[in-house]
């Protein structure tokens, strides 16, 4: 960019910044995976060693077959889990054979793998934290099963076998099959198909072209109102996370088309929605990536307080919070500059 336009610019930004995004929380008010209002308060009573709380929701969720709610349950119930297990254990010497209390455990055993190895690329992990990762996943494999077993068409047990096939280098015809296990059980199943995605994607077995072929391919069949429909904002996170657009194998245009798929499926959930805010996450980094600032900044404003680890941790895997404020903060910078000096920025409608 040639020195005029910035020197053009630099006025605008401080005559308009002010008033970009002004209605955007604060940075000390922003937090990585604040539960729903239902669920932290069950989060709160295992943290102190009870139980019951949780016993209680999970059944409902079993219950009433909200799968995509269920996992979110389990998940945040695991990481309570990691830190503080003795509310489990108590759960499992009572009641072993409970289907809710043996898919916490399943999902724990895989918290615990991942803490073992930690987040960073395989070059960097020692000879050590290898091998106890990949003893703690092959103890793992029988809690999984036996909490499939217990609770026979419930996706969730599935989603938590493909973060294990991925992570024990699980050879094809296994993925496969688990894959077929999913459609069995919940064809719609968005941390199923998350995971999924990410066995294919090019870090891990597949190829850029693989990972948004089957991204697509699960939107195109999702059931009206399933938010795997925006899946293939996913496949946008990891691509762009290697390329940048427009100078890699996969089309702009392709990138374009998943991006907009995706705010069509945000359209239909409130600010807010726990169910929707870890897409909204994805879709805002992606908008970012994509030079598409208006479009951004109104995703930062649904988000909230509300960040996520992924896809944060790609931009600074040392701290989301950080990551997703910086993003935020450039997108405010990039409105900014393009209103003229004097004119008056005006949302986007």
């Amino acid at each position: 960019m040639s020195r005029l336009p910035m020197v053009l610019a630099f006025p605008r930004v401080l005559r308009h910044l002010r008033s970009v995004g002004a209605s955007l929380p604060p940075v000390t008010r922003l937090s990585v995976g604040r539960p729903d209002p239902v669920l932290r308060p069950v989060l709160s009573a295992a943290w102190e060693g009870d139980h019951g709380a949780a016993r209680e929701l999970l059944a409902d969720t079993r219950r009433r077959r909200e799968w995509e709610r269920r996992d979110r349950c389990v998940a945040a119930l695991a990481d309570v889990a990691l830190v503080r297990p003795r509310w489990l254990e108590v759960w499992l010497e009572k009641e072993g054979d409970d289907p809710d209390a043996a898919l916490v455990s399943a999902d724990l055993q895989i918290d615990r793998a991942w803490e073992a190895r930690t987040s960073v690329r395989a070059k960097h992990v020692s000879r050590e934290r290898f091998a106890e990762f990949f003893r703690i996943l092959g103890e793992a494999a029988p809690v999984i099963e036996r909490a499939a077993e217990l609770n026979p068409g419930d996706p969730v047990p599935w989603r938590v076998a493909l973060q294990h096939a991925r992570g024990s280098q699980a050879p094809r015809p296994v993925f496969d099959r688990l894959l077929l296990n999913v459609m069995d059980s919940d064809p719609d199943h968005y941390p199923c198909h998350a995971n999924a995605l990410q066995f294919l994607c090019a870090k891990w077995y597949g190829s850029h072209e693989e990972m948004f072929d089957f991204a697509e391919t699960a939107a195109a069949r999702a059931r009206p109102g399933r938010l795997l429909a925006a899946l293939p904002v996913e496949a946008v996170t990891e691509y762009l996370t290697e390329h940048p657009l427009g100078r890699g194998p996969v089309p702009r245009q392709r990138v374009h088309a998943a991006v907009d798929r995706t705010l069509e499926v945000c359209a239909g959930y409130e600010p807010g929605d726990p169910a929707a805010t870890g897409i909204r996450n994805h879709l805002a980094l992606a908008l970012t990536r994509c030079g598409r600032w208006e479009e951004a900044l109104r995703q930062f404003e649904l988000i909230g307080t509300d960040v996520r680890e992924l896809p944060w941790a790609y931009v600074d895997g040392e701290n989301e919070v950080r990551g997703f404020a910086d993003a935020r903060e450039n997108t405010r910078v990039q409105v900014a500059k393009a209103v003229p000096f004097f004119s008056r920025y005006r949302p986007a409608a």
